[in-house]
């Protein structure tokens, strides 16, 4: 069956009839900006979290916005935009307190050849539509993500509609842990709350983007599945949080420049203890060693396969999660103090950071091996 051209895809799709009372136009103009915008992203998937999900396209050479997940962890992250074309992604820029991420489309074949261009959203962050102020309490929203994997090449990605009901901190919690994040969500009666839906468009009726759907979480109050997108001027703060100068070799965006990920980039990290864990697994992972990399500073403090870590840096943890976040809190040449048990024993030992760089390029990723 031949796929009707965009400019009739709401029709296709039955939405173009529906009229909405305060927009005479009903929904297809929202729905022809939103559908060429979004793009099917998969990637590393473990246990219950979905190896799938979705990006919001938001300039012309192919920087996408997405939701942090273990997805965007995979050694090759593969995009498909509305036409079906294929592409990898390489990660520019994370932001854990916010559960946000930016990628850049790149042919998979040869990373140095343009792409695009692309149709995309104009954040207009520092214009006079910044922000998106007129979306109010009562206004209609369609909401475009890959629920469930449904769309796979150049199908359609899952349209939903619904009401903007108001602004609120969002204070959620992933199965049994707190959420990161916990700043201001737009809170909407559409069902976002689902795996692949996350990382998909928010828009009103005019086909503005307005928000990113946020990932899946239970609310703390009604201990349901909570169903909310991160709004415009958040989704701003985060772009602008991503600037870097020229000699970072910049991407235009909106007047923002945006530092794309160099190995000079890795020089303000926290350095690499030599310490992995594994992270597959279908409820909380107990952080065990489960290797230690040749000449590291936790093979050279006698950090053991099988250790089990207490604590990090006088911070006790639970589990894998609480073990990754303290390690990346910290600064780059901050010594790392661990509390393992090994067998009945309780050790302290502490991990200095190595006069040169030890080599990781040859680690299989965590959760393999």
């Amino acid at each position: 069956m031949k796929r009707p051209p965009l400019t009739s895809m709401a029709a296709a799709l039955g939405f173009a009839a529906i009229v909405s009372p305060a927009h005479s136009g009903g929904f297809g103009p929202a729905v022809d900006a939103v559908l060429p915008r979004v793009v099917k992203l998969y990637g590393l998937g473990a246990g219950l979290e979905a190896g799938y999900g979705s990006g919001v396209i938001l300039s012309a050479d192919g920087v996408v916005l997405t939701v942090y997940s273990l997805l965007i962890d995979a050694r090759r992250i593969r995009a498909v935009t509305s036409d079906g074309t294929t592409y990898s992604a390489n990660v520019l820029y994370r932001d854990y307190a916010r559960q946000l991420a930016l990628l850049r489309l790149v042919s998979p074949v040869d990373e140095s050849e343009p792409v695009g261009p692309f149709p995309f959203f104009d954040m207009r962050c520092d214009g006079a539509d910044a922000g998106f102020a007129g979306l109010r309490p009562g206004d209609w929203i369609v909401a475009a993500g890959n629920a469930f994997k449904v769309a796979d090449g150049a199908e359609p990605v899952s349209l939903v509609h619904g009401i903007f009901s108001g602004r609120t901190r969002l204070d959620a919690r992933r199965r049994v842990k707190d959420f990161p994040y916990t700043g201001d969500v737009l809170v909407i009666d559409a069902i976002t709350s689902n795996p692949g839906a996350p990382g998909g468009a928010l828009v009103d009726l005019d086909g503005d983007f307005v928000g990113l759907i946020g990932r899946e979480v239970t609310a703390n109050l009604t201990h349901t599945h909570f169903n909310y997108g991160i709004p415009h001027d958040v989704l701003c703060e985060f772009m602008a949080e991503s600037s870097g100068g020229a000699e970072a070799d910049p991407l235009h965006l909106a007047g923002l420049n945006l530092r794309r990920r160099t190995p000079d980039a890795d020089a303000d990290k926290p350095f690499d203890t030599g310490v992995r864990l594994t992270k597959a697994g279908y409820r909380t992972v107990l952080p065990f060693v489960t290797r230690v990399q040749r000449d590291s500073p936790a093979d050279r403090a006698g950090v053991r396969k099988d250790d089990l870590i207490l604590a990090v840096n006088g911070k006790n943890i639970k589990d894998v999660d609480e073990y990754d976040e303290r390690m990346n809190d910290r600064a780059p040449d901050e010594p790392v103090i661990l509390v393992i048990r090994r067998g009945r024993r309780i050790l302290t030992v502490q991990l200095e950071k190595p006069a040169e760089p030890v080599e990781t390029a040859n680690d299989p990723p965590d959760g393999e091996g």
